[in-house]
């Protein structure tokens, strides 16, 4: 899905076609979408579908037009009646007029700037607005570490009085997203690092 947003007298609001300080928002795009935007603001398709393989590593490319920032974000799929959590890339591409974000998910980190509940948010501001997302991913790793401590808890609580299978193998799997949050986080670390020495996004 490709969506448009702009801030207009201070309100976030979808628009048709982008425009200078625009974001242009793809999630779960077509290949009609991404060629559509390839061929609008002259990135490269093969960076536009960076973000679509969930192998892909954190990194900051800088390319003579754009520089694009990929980083891993969590994400929870309910698989069996219960939530697993994950991590996937999203990528920030910033070109000197526009903001362009790509995940092969409708992902929460955003949702908020589309509805324009994000305080001191405007579309044109853009090295605010990469803070900003990189902000709001910190904040949802949090929330989602805390809802797996909780479980954590309730499973070692369960597995003082009964050892089953079925809690021990819970733990294990919480146990492997903490090792996917942790290496996704020290990824993204970099990323961060590499961004406070580039001048285009000061």
């Amino acid at each position: 899905m490709l969506r448009i947003f702009s801030s207009i007298n201070g309100q976030v609001e979808q628009i048709e076609k982008p425009e200078n300080g625009s974001w242009l928002c793809l999630s779960e795009p077509t290949d009609v979408e991404l060629a559509t935007v390839a061929s609008q603001t002259g990135i490269d398709l093969a960076d536009l579908r960076a973000p679509l393989d969930d192998e892909e590593r954190s990194r900051v490319d800088v390319e003579d037009e754009y520089t694009m920032i990929i980083v891993d974000i969590p994400t929870v799929e309910e698989r069996g009646g219960r939530d697993w959590y994950e991590t996937i890339p999203l990528s920030i591409i910033v070109t000197e007029n526009l903001i362009i974000t790509v995940c092969m998910q409708d992902t929460p980190v955003l949702h908020p700037f589309m509805e324009g509940t994000i305080r001191g948010f405007n579309t044109f501001m853009r090295s605010r607005f990469i803070l900003q997302i990189l902000y709001r991913n910190a904040t949802m790793y949090l929330r989602y570490l805390r809802i797996i401590d909780r479980e954590s808890d309730k499973l070692e609580l369960k597995l003082r009085h009964s050892m089953q299978n079925r809690e021990i193998v819970m733990l294990m799997e919480l146990s492997k997203t903490l090792v996917y949050f942790t290496t996704s986080l020290k990824s993204n670390e970099i990323v961060m690092e590499k961004l406070t020495t580039l001048s285009r996004i000061k």
